[in-house]
């Protein structure tokens, strides 16, 4: 059985607009990741986890 929590964010304006950006980067560097790690795989290179956080960490640490 899976189980779930549902939160309900009232928040202003400013700060809806930092949480969708958040989220917008956050679903970026997700797949940006997940792509890189598919591709090592496919290749049959092994996948290198660290290297890959090392990667895209550089890029998205603002």
């Amino acid at each position: 059985m899976k189980r779930a929590s549902v939160v309900r964010l009232i928040v202003d304006k400013s700060s809806e607009e930092k949480l969708k950006l958040l989220c917008s980067l956050s679903s970026k560097l997700w797949n940006e990741v997940n792509h890189a790690r598919r591709r090592m795989f496919f290749e049959k290179r092994g996948v290198n986890f660290r290297a890959t956080y090392r990667e895209f960490y550089g890029k998205y640490k603002t």
